[in-house]
């Protein structure tokens, strides 16, 4: 007999429509997502949005934003930005102790869009002093920077260009090198530079040392490695206020070393802590002829410090590598101070 197919019972036909309906149904939703992006892409493809100045400096009147409008060749892209002590970690985070160690104010950055297309960004960062603004330019001295022009401690690299003026420190930064762009960064501070307030002079007080970083000597110095340490100088905390300078010496190199304090007992007492700081890091006061008048020296292996002062002014040389190096950068040092300071 021969058998026949029976169809589809009901139960299964009802299965049947049930996954048709949901195959269906899963068609179309795909068909419907397939035409919008997920939160996730449209982050991803969005360009990012100008950044927002820090909230905690909201309400806030910066002076600094007001050097920030249009300049010579250069289009503001983006609104002022600024910052106070509070929030400047918020801008450079990992950077800002050295500004802070300076007594930091404020600042406000801008970016520009050159007639080139290039973009600069333009900073201005305002300090406590002129001394403030110097220790900032100095430790943010870059490898391989050039003397500008601009002014006696300005330099500049292939794409930026960096000075002071009064109490106020200025970065210029461009996306790209050459010498059109390097045109552009020094028309750009020039301007800038008219801008920003002169500094009235304060009135020397009587007996007053110089400025130290013109106490140093000449000779053998390596003019790019002038430096003014605001805070834990050589490594010792509190000692603040330092410049030093790095020196090839017919025997090997060295750091000569000046810090200017209100008064000769002021500046006996660092001289003393500082001399306490080394024999707890391992240094050992030695004899020596040719010091100059009051000067101990300390040695360590490799290592050699001498300390002394001159009214209220702490010398010294640092870490030099030999005992002969240490000695005659000590002799110029004391020559050029008795030379400007009788």
């Amino acid at each position: 007999m021969a058998l026949h197919r029976l169809g589809p019972g009901r139960a299964e036909r009802t299965a049947s429509f049930a996954v048709l309906a949901l195959l269906a149904a899963l068609a179309v939703w795909l068909g419907f997502a397939q035409t919008r992006f997920s939160p996730a892409v449209l982050v991803a493809t969005s360009p990012p949005p100008p950044p927002a100045a820090a909230a905690g400096a909201a309400g806030r009147a910066f002076e600094t934003a007001a050097f920030l409008d249009a300049l010579a060749g250069a289009t503001p892209a983006w609104p002022v930005e600024s910052y106070d002590p509070e929030t400047l970690s918020d801008r450079i985070d990992g950077k800002a102790e050295l500004y802070l160690a300076a007594n930091f104010k404020e600042m406000s950055v801008r970016a520009f869009s050159l007639s080139s297309g290039a973009r600069l960004d333009v900073s201005i960062y305002a300090q406590a002093s002129p001394r403030d603004a110097y220790a900032v330019l100095s430790g943010q001295r870059r490898p391989g920077a050039t003397p500008s022009d601009l002014s006696p401690d300005a330099y500049a690299t292939p794409n930026a260009l960096y000075f002071t003026k009064g109490r106020y420190y200025v970065e210029l930064s461009a996306d790209r090198a050459d010498a059109a762009i390097r045109d552009a960064l020094a028309a750009v501070a020039r301007e800038l530079a008219a801008r920003l307030p002169e500094e009235q002079p304060a009135a020397d007080a009587a007996g007053a040392a110089p400025d130290p970083k013109t106490l140093f000597p000449e000779a053998g110095q390596d003019a790019a490695s002038l430096r003014l340490a605001a805070s834990d100088a050589m490594g010792m905390a509190g000692f603040s206020n330092v410049y030093t300078a790095d020196y090839a010496m017919p025997h090997g190199a060295a750091t000569a070393f000046l810090a200017a304090r209100d008064a000769p007992d002021a500046a006996a007492a660092d001289a003393k802590a500082f001399a306490a700081f080394l024999i707890q890091n391992g240094y050992a006061r030695e004899d020596a002829a040719g010091l100059p008048e009051g000067a101990v020296l300390l040695a360590a292996p490799g290592s050699f410090e001498i300390v002394w002062t001159r009214g209220g002014l702490l010398a010294g040389v640092h870490d030099a590598v030999s005992r002969e190096a240490a000695l005659e950068l000590a002799a110029k040092l004391a020559a050029r101070l008795k030379e400007r300071m009788p």
